[in-house]
């Protein structure tokens, strides 16, 4: 989801940047009022594990250590698709025969298939939750699916139509541990104009994504999971293999998910060779040249095309199309990665856009989990910012290649999550939106060394609790506020993260925890709770206070000192630091004491001390006069309350340095 105005404009302000962040604490107006959110009880044991209750399992499908059990299943949906685009009409009409295997231990008598189409129909749950003009909204737009023979291995059904969610019942029970159906329909649909967030049309130039009904979700969590598509949630698919074609005007070049499978019968011989020498090179070629693309924008051509792709173990496809897309390619270890973009429409920004895709994929490949599959391609378009398997799409930049950066880099992260690691989007925006946007924060880094994400997730998600318009993160996306999404999607879940890498778990020791959870899952679904178990598996550490207070919560870290005195006890100089817990949120201890003669000392306490109420006195061997103190002197810990972090003249803090780097 992507990468909105205001999340693009501040990865854009950080990747600009040429000087080094100071990660100033972030100062609100007033504390966090958190009576309303949190139990007391949770105030007088922080540390309880209640929260484990609501958790799934551990049983035979999901482990207790945080991995898929023994018998862990899910279903499987394999597509072939024919789809024609009609630029007279402005529509798409097609038809799609999904393969569905049911490999769980139930009997099925119906099944569900999403129809986000419907979202443009008049009443629908999300034209009525969100203002048409919003991102989400529809804009004004009246269109939806109009479906024609709908048939369950050759017999004829009638569909139950719930909104965004189709129900179809089936002839005969689809067996268990195996069984097999063939689902076949036709349908259609009007292309919204200028992109409605995730599809649209801008003059000749379509993007198009949620162009077919697509298999629900059957899991041993909820069953099936019929949540509707109300604009910001999205993602909660089966796996599968893809083939489909797109037959357009004659003189379009389209652009998809997946390998193009008849480059003989579409692309001319020189662009076949450039593609070819573009899949050997590291070096950008470009395969539709500028006076090829502008050639073909004045030449009319008569009749369609039909290009065809296939796609493997993914979870969904798009397409994009235009009679003049200029062609750039290159490639990383096997990976054809590719632009699309109408020049100058698309700004001089666009002919970089090849290389940052190769560097993206290579940059999360090296550091996360090997990306899967053969190809990774960008287009330009009016859609702000969206991603599939193996394609996105980025809004129109300028001539600076920075203002593209942000979006091409967060849009390729989502083909980890939840393309690869195929989480629930529609509950759970952390696990796709806020894991992407970590990822981020390590591109950021590397791309523009010196800069840090860490202090712009801070602030916006202090934004967030200054308005009150916070969520706890385990809230589904479409009952975030939406101004708060940015936040509560993005940035709070990607600073929680690194907060707990870096002062909590340890750099090492999480990125190993994190890789790991990768493996497990990819190309599976888990939960939040298998996240949980699996990092505190993986670290050996009891999390529960840490995934309580950030994750269930809207509360925030304030530790305070209260005071600080000095004693003499065998002939030892003690200093006994009052420290205070003015939230429900507890944290590990790190402060640093100043000395009469400008020396300073370090000392370090665990999370624990806080086990036996809200007020903890820290007493340490010193080294002479104490004249300040200081918490939390690295400034990487989201304490909101910085006025109390200090006593007496402190000593100075640690200058900045990125949160991302071991």
């Amino acid at each position: 989801m992507k990468t909105s105005a205001f999340l693009f404009l501040t990865l854009l302000a950080c990747s600009q940047q040429q000087r080094p962040v100071q990660l100033a604490p972030v100062r609100l107006d007033t504390p966090a009022d958190t009576s309303a959110t949190v139990f007391d009880s949770q105030r007088d044991d922080p540390f309880a594990t209640t929260n484990r209750i609501d958790w799934p399992g551990p049983n035979a499908f999901r482990s207790a250590s945080g991995r898929p059990g023994p018998d862990y299943w899910q279903q499987r949906a394999d597509y072939t698709i024919s789809a024609t685009l009609d630029t007279s009409t402005t529509e798409v009409s097609g038809s799609v025969q999904i393969r569905y295997t049911n490999n769980s231990p139930d009997t099925l008598r119906f099944v569900w298939l999403q129809a986000d189409q419907n979202l443009y129909r008049t009443g629908s749950k999300g034209s009525a939750l969100f203002p048409a003009d919003s991102r989400w909204g529809v804009r004004g737009f009246e269109g939806g699916y109009v479906f024609q023979d709908l048939r369950v291995n050759g017999t004829a059904v009638q569909p139950r139509i719930n909104d965004t969610m189709m129900r179809l019942d089936l002839p005969s029970p689809l067996l268990p541990r195996g069984g097999k159906t063939t689902i076949s329909i036709n349908y259609s649909f009007k292309v919204p104009e200028h992109g409605s967030d995730r599809m649209g049309r801008d003059s000749t130039l379509y993007e198009i994504a949620q162009w077919f009904p697509r298999m629900a979700v059957y899991d041993d969590v909820r069953g099936w999971n019929t949540d509707p598509y109300l604009g910001q949630g999205e993602f909660y698919l089966e796996f599968g293999d893809y083939e489909y074609s797109v037959t357009a005007p004659a003189g379009y070049v389209i652009a998809g998910s997946g390998v193009l499978q008849n480059p003989d019968e579409v692309l001319t011989a020189d662009q076949r060779r450039r593609l070819s020498e573009a899949a050997r090179s590291s070096d950008v070629v470009q395969i539709i040249t500028q006076s090829e693309a502008a050639g073909a924008k004045n030449q009319r051509r008569a009749g369609t095309r039909t290009w065809r792709f296939r796609a493997h173990n993914v979870h969904d496809v798009a397409w994009a199309g235009a009679p003049d897309f200029r062609w750039d390619a290159t490639s990383w270890n096997g990976v054809v990665t590719q632009a699309y973009y109408q020049f100058p429409k698309a700004g001089k920004a666009w002919e970089h856009a090849a290389e940052m895709t190769q560097w993206t994929i290579r940059q999360y490949s090296q550091m996360f989990f090997p990306y899967p599959w053969p190809q990774a391609t960008s287009v330009a378009g009016p859609v702000g910012g969206m991603e599939y398997p193996m394609f996105v799409m980025v809004h129109y930049g300028n001539d600076d290649p920075t203002s593209i950066f942000g979006t091409v880099n967060h849009e390729h992260g989502h083909e980890w999550f939840p393309m690869i690691v195929g989480s629930n989007e529609r509950r759970y925006a952390w696990m796709d939106e806020g894991f992407n946007t970590y990822l981020n924060a390590f591109a950021n880094d590397a791309r523009y060394p010196g800069q840090n994400a860490y202090t712009g997730y801070l602030r916006n998600w202090a934004d967030a609790v200054t308005a009150g318009n916070q969520s706890p993160l385990m809230t589904a996306p479409d009952n975030i506020d939406p101004a708060a999404l940015g936040a509560i999607g993005y940035r709070k879940p990607a600073a929680v993260l690194l907060t707990l890498r870096n002062q909590v778990i340890g750099r090492e020791s999480f990125d190993n925890a994190f890789r790991e959870y990768i493996r497990a899952w990819a190309f599976r679904h888990p939960t939040p709770e298998d996240f949980f178990r699996s990092i505190e598996n993986s670290t050996g550490e009891d999390l529960s206070w840490f995934w309580r207070g950030f994750f269930y919560t809207t509360d925030v870290v304030d530790i305070g000192i209260d005071g600080v005195s000095t004693k003499t006890s065998d002939g030892q100089q003690l200093a006994s630091i009052a420290l205070r817990r003015h939230t429900t949120i507890p944290f590990p201890v790190r402060l640093r004491v100043r000395y009469a003669d400008g020396t300073t000392q370090d000392f370090s306490f665990p999370v624990n001390v806080w086990a036996r109420g809200d007020r903890f006195e820290a007493v340490v061997p010193v080294r002479g006069n104490v004249t300040g103190v200081r918490l939390w002197p690295d400034q990487s810990v989201p304490d909101w309350n910085p006025g109390n972090d200090v006593w007496g003249t402190p000593p100075a803090a640690d200058a900045a340095a990125p949160v991302t780097r071991k």
